[in-house]
């Protein structure tokens, strides 16, 4: 991915990518979080404060507007990157880090990254009150918004007596040449793949990948380009996390969607998260756990649960209309802190299956 920039109403650069699964053991209810997105007295509201994401400037932008009404006086300027891009460069930068805060959308990489002392501890009660499997024991990372893995259709060309059940369905022949998916460059799709071969082992994991290349699929660096050319009609089915079938049927697209693998001895539903982690040795801590908390406040979480239809974690916060509760689902029995020790291997092969 090519280093970019744009601006917001402050200077900003913008864009990271390994893997993410979804922790989909559905975590027990958790305290509600502090309401308030104020700082504690005396601490500083003002300042400069760097943030490196893989997060698309129309999902990352809305909620970065919000924290710039809350926080006028805290310049926020975003690099941003591939998930792996982005983590390679905060390792190299480990003994002089530029960036104060860390935001992707994979839990693998963010768990691998505190695993090398990347991140610092933070014990805000906004951390502490998000689900215990969507946060690092010490508050080091913690999930921001989560996202079901589904499969959307075009609803011209796809009826619904047709429609794949599972994700294994869709390397049924008979959707050769209609299906788009994102490719290794993307976190959510390999963290996909490591949970699949988690759940139901690396043989089914490979015959997936092979029957996906042997179906000729359309492969993209992101899912916008899947979701865009399924809306268009280019595509009969895509590969993507929920929300963007609900920005393409906001569009006015005709579009609809599968929760896969619901069945009796089918896996469930692969959920996956966004993340934000502060950077150990930062050199404004205080700014980036301000930062932090907002996008955790309910006022954080609405603007990612309304504008972007992602599922928020901070309990309390309504879902945007159309986007049905998790508990109305089956999800995968995964815990995703480890998974990312099964991350090498599965790409290895997923790569030798064809996976490009």
């Amino acid at each position: 991915m090519n280093k970019r920039t744009f601006s917001f109403s402050v200077v900003l650069l913008l864009a990271l990518s390994v893997v993410l699964a979804g922790c989909t053991v559905v975590a027990p209810a958790a305290p509600a979080a502090p309401a308030a997105t104020e700082a504690p007295e005396g601490e500083a509201t003002a300042g400069d404060l760097v943030v490196y994401t893989s997060r698309a400037e129309s999902l990352f932008k809305p909620v970065l507007e919000a924290f710039n009404r809350a926080y006028p006086d805290i310049k926020v300027t975003v690099l941003t990157g591939s998930n792996g891009e982005l983590a390679a460069k905060l390792l190299e930068e480990r003994a002089n880090p530029q960036a104060d805060l860390l935001i992707n959308s994979d839990i693998l990489t963010m768990q691998s990254l505190a695993e090398q002392g990347v991140f610092a501890p933070n014990d805000s009660p906004s951390v502490a009150a998000a689900p215990e499997a969507y946060r690092a024991d010490d508050g080091s990372w913690v999930a921001l918004t989560l996202r079901p893995r589904v499969i959307m259709y075009n609803t011209e060309l796809v009826s619904e007596d047709e429609l794949p059940a599972t994700m294994m369905d869709l390397t049924d022949p008979k959707w050769k040449g209609q299906i788009g998916s994102a490719d290794s460059r993307n976190g959510a799709m390999v963290a996909q793949l490591v949970a699949m071969r988690h759940l139901l082992g690396e043989e089914a994991m490979v015959a997936f990948v092979q029957g996906l290349v042997a179906n000729e699929t359309q492969w993209f660096g992101g899912h916008t380009d899947v979701r865009k050319a399924v809306g268009a009609g280019e595509l009969k089915l895509g590969l993507v996390n929920h929300y963007y079938y609900h920005l393409s049927k906001a569009e006015g697209a005709p579009v609809g969607i599968v929760y896969p693998d619901q069945g009796e001895g089918e896996m469930g539903l692969i959920v996956n998260s966004t993340n934000a982690g502060i950077v150990a040795g930062a050199k404004h801590p205080e700014l980036a756990k301000i930062f932090v908390d907002f996008m955790l406040s309910p006022e954080g979480q609405k603007v990612y649960a309304e504008q972007n239809f992602e599922y928020p974690v901070t309990p309390g916060v309504e879902l945007a209309e159309g986007v049905p509760p998790l508990s109305e689902f089956k999800l995968a029995n995964i815990t995703l802190k480890t998974l990312w020790e099964e991350l090498q291997p599965t790409q290895q092969a997923a790569q030798a299956a064809g996976l490009p």
